[in-house]
């Protein structure tokens, strides 16, 4: 039974990601939404190991949560900057993402990475950071999303947002 609510919970996320995501005009590749998709999915997968390694619940995914997290990733992208708040972007802060979402929330993280060359690289690298580390294994937080997109030079962008919701 763990395993089919692993497959489900994976599933699902595919799905959110896919139909969460919005191509970034100078980012986007032919083939690129499923790319994103399977690596928004594993970023998701193996955040959920290290947490259950630390004896934490499952994140569940949450398709609003891709959503906020895949702008991010997108505007990341765009700007070729790696920042949590980005001034001149359509959606400066990690607030304005989770609005433009449509995510009611009680607390909310984001970890942001560039450059790693795949999800297994950058989980591994925010399990190694201390704030990053913090934000996968908070006990406060019982959602997830995630985003990935590449800029015009291939380079890739990753954003998780964490929540847990308001109600």
């Amino acid at each position: 039974m763990p395993f089919e609510r692993h497959v489900r919970t994976v599933a699902a996320a595919i799905c959110a990601a896919a139909l969460c995501s919005t191509p970034a005009s100078s980012a986007a590749r032919p083939g690129a939404p499923a790319a994103t998709s399977r690596v928004a999915a594993d970023v998701i997968d193996l955040t959920n190991v290290e947490r259950t390694r630390q004896h934490r619940a499952a994140l569940r995914a949450n398709p609003r949560l891709m959503r906020a997290a895949q702008i991010q990733a997108e505007q990341m992208a765009r700007a070729r900057h790696l920042a949590h708040v980005l001034p001149k972007a359509a959606y400066p802060s990690a607030k304005d993402r989770l609005a433009a979402a449509d995510y009611r929330w009680r607390t909310y993280g984001e970890n942001v990475a560039l450059g790693q060359p795949g999800a297994a690289d950058v989980v591994r690298s925010w399990m190694h950071s201390r704030g990053h580390r913090t934000n996968i294994l908070n006990a406060d937080f019982s959602e997830m999303g995630a985003g990935y997109a590449t800029d015009t030079a291939g380079r890739p962008y990753y954003v998780q947002v964490f929540a847990r919701p308001l109600s």
